[in-house]
């Protein structure tokens, strides 16, 4: 009977292993079988077993994985000579079930072809990415036993740092770099015709323009516009906290009042003048006085118009000015030339107003919701409740979310539109479900009247997932920029100045991290320095290569490594922890003032792979060293897979439990199973 797995792991490559050249025509001699076996070492933890791995979590990082996962998997080809009958001699001959008849389940010793590769998945380890309950913190809960799974997960796929899950020691590896932009959409609405539904049909007719590009009731829809295009987010705008626009769009509520007030209809983002309109504005032929009935959008006139400030409109001869105003009564220099209880007036008010206090115009601003279990709604969370704490968006960016507004459709209860991350398709999908086909000047104002959040990396690469589609046109959506008009550049992502910069991780638990897990993430981390990764013989294209052009190019994310170094900003704006450096190797080590010898605060010995100085291949080294008490540029000379590491530069304090990271070394350096 054969043994059923469900895992495969690997042994460890000890500093640096040559590049194989395979397919060169020149003979070489098989390599050796790496170090490991019974007792897996780092960075690979090969043990000779063949195993199935499997991740869950995060959407935004589900394709980019699945293929990592198939690369690695792919690498397995070349791997370790599989057993084919009983009584072989193993590579690990103290696994309980290596003297079964279990052919191919396990590597055999000292039988490696000239075309195996023992720095690429040795092990023949299989990776799958898994779907059940998406979302980031759902994947950690399922690596951590808090949350039901009819699948073992052994990594969890993350887009923030892993949760704080009673007993659960998870610990990340991040990988590349990400940023969190709000979306919007300038759709043209009027191209699809006039609506007639009630509730849209006020706002000039029905006949309506793209909002988002700065079109308000009184301009052509085909432009020029008067109003402001939106172009950013800020949650440091007007003081800050629970006066930002990104607070008062995402968590304010309806009954906060003055600067704290909730922003929800599309003027007060775009109606900002100099040239303001104020619609619904009622006008008598013959007479200066113009009236708010306070039925529409704007109860009152402005603030900002004052007497003196020319004013045009329908029935308004030219050189009309404002005589004075109060509340919901205006007078006009001149007497208006037609009567109307729906005019748009455009005053000028020589100023522009600050983001978020423009006049009303009737169009609700519709910021669809995202999955609640994902990273990147809790980071956009994070960076509306700003410095407010415990605001409205304490729990969940989605208090704000809007409902079916068509009563024809709506179910009961009317339940707010919550999107999965990162498809800003599903936005024309609602729209439809809305007003169904042929309905799509109202699918059209509904798109164009959304703001959505959306990864960057997606956004970049995955033209579909960035746009909307109404009656088969294509529409791509406006990335925002945030806090005063920063970009996610890569440059900006990896400072973390970017204020919603996050960081991709996968996770795992030290306490029972499987060996081929460990030797998997070790491998995606790692960038030729702690290992030589070898040539893809399908591609000819060195492995490591491919995975920074799978990360970095196709996908869109700035690749982070072993050799990655701390940002520049310690913690983006939105408040969220995002480091470089977690696919480096981090160990609690204690220090002498004075010396340049460190142990383990644990005790026991520093893993093999830490390599002495000068053994790191150029313009690498030397392993770095950074952490508290000591000097920069410090870097190991000795002592790796011994009791006590000595550092070139001894440390300037005394200290135990000092955080130190590795560069240069991936940052798995120890697993809890060393037979799986």
């Amino acid at each position: 009977m054969h043994k059923l797995r469900g895992r495969m792991a690997g042994a460890a490559t000890v500093g640096v292993a040559a590049t194989l050249i395979i397919g060169s025509g020149v003979a070489a001699a098989a390599p050796a079988d790496p170090p490991g076996g019974a007792t897996p070492v780092a960075p690979h933890f090969y043990n000779g077993n063949v195993e199935g791995i499997r991740g869950a979590g995060s959407d935004t990082t589900l394709f980019l994985m699945q293929r990592l996962s198939d690369l690695y998997s792919g690498a397995g080809l070349y791997g370790c000579t599989l057993n084919s009958s009983a009584g072989q001699t193993l590579y690990n001959s103290s696994d309980p079930a290596s003297s079964t008849s279990n052919e191919q389940y396990y590597c055999q010793a000292n039988q490696n072809l000239t075309t195996t590769d023992v720095n690429d998945n040795w092990d023949r380890t299989e990776v799958y990415e898994g779907i059940d309950d998406i979302g980031g913190t759902p994947g950690a809960q399922q690596l951590c036993n808090a949350l039901s799974t009819p699948l073992t997960v052994d990594f969890a796929r993350g887009t923030k740092p892993a949760p704080a899950i009673g007993g659960c020691p998870d610990l990340d590896t991040g990988y590349a770099k990400d940023g969190v932009p709000a979306i919007d959409y300038s759709v043209n609405p009027s191209v699809y015709g006039t609506s007639t539904f009630s509730g849209y049909d006020s706002v000039n007719g029905g006949n309506i323009g793209p909002v988002a590009g700065g079109w308000l009731p009184g301009d052509p829809t085909t432009g020029p516009y008067n109003g402001t295009a939106l172009a950013d987010i800020s949650n440091i705008d007007n003081g800050g906290g629970a006066s930002s626009t990104a607070y008062r769009l995402w968590c304010a509520n309806n009954a906060a009042t003055g600067s704290a007030a909730r922003i929800s209809d599309w003027g007060q983002l775009s109606n900002l003048g100099p040239n303001l309109e104020i619609v619904d504005v009622s006008t008598m032929s013959g007479s200066p006085t113009a009236t708010l009935t306070g039925t529409g959008p704007v109860s009152a006139f402005p603030a900002a118009i004052a007497s003196g400030q020319s004013v045009s409109g329908p029935g308004i001869s030219g050189g009309t000015t404002v005589g004075s105003v109060s509340g919901t009564n205006l007078t006009l220099s001149q007497n208006a030339t037609a009567s109307s209880t729906t005019a748009t007036l455009t005053f000028n008010i020589g100023t522009t107003l600050t983001l978020g206090s423009g006049a009303s115009i009737g169009l609700p601003i519709r910021l669809i919701g995202v999955n609640t279990g994902s990273g990147i709604e809790s980071t956009f969370a994070s960076f509306a409740d700003s410095a407010v704490g415990g605001g409205g968006c304490a729990s969940n960016m989605n208090t704000n979310s809007p409902n079916d507004p068509n009563p024809a459709t709506a179910p009961s209860p009317d339940s707010a539109h919550i999107a999965l991350q990162n498809s800003s398709d599903q936005i024309d999908q609602f729209a439809a479900a809305d007003f169904p086909n042929p309905d799509y000047v109202d699918q059209a104002i509904e798109s164009s009247t959304t703001i959505y959040i959306e990864s960057n990396g997606v956004f970049n690469t995955n033209p579909y997932a960035a746009a909307i589609t109404i009656d088969g046109s294509s529409y791509s959506g406006t990335k925002l920029t945030q806090n005063g008009g920063v970009l996610p550049t890569t440059a900006k992502l990896l400072q973390d100045a970017y204020p919603t910069a996050i960081t991709l991780r996968n996770i795992y638990r030290s306490d029972m991290v499987r060996a081929s897990t460990g030797g998997f993430l070790n491998w995606i981390c790692d960038s030729n320095v702690n290992f030589r990764k070898a040539i893809d013989n399908t591609t000819g294209k060195n492995f490591d290569n491919e995975l920074a052009t799978d990360i970095s190019t196709l996908y869109g994310f700035p690749r982070l490594t072993d050799e990655s170094v701390a940002a520049a900003v310690s913690t983006p704006a939105d408040g969220i922890a995002a480091p470089n450096n977690e696919c480096a190797a981090t160990l609690p080590v204690s220090t002498t003032s004075g010396s340049a010898g460190v142990t383990l605060t644990a005790g026991g010995n520093f893993p093999p792979d830490i390599t002495a100085a000068g053994s790191l291949p150029s313009p690498f080294n030397n392993v770095t060293v950074s952490g508290a008490g000591l000097p920069s540029g410090d870097y190991v000379v000795s002592g790796g897979g011994t009791a006590t590491l000595t550092l070139n530069a001894p440390a300037t304090a005394t200290a135990t439990n000092v955080s130190v990271v590795f560069y240069g070394v991936p940052a798995v350096t120890a697993v809890g199973n060393t037979q799986f």
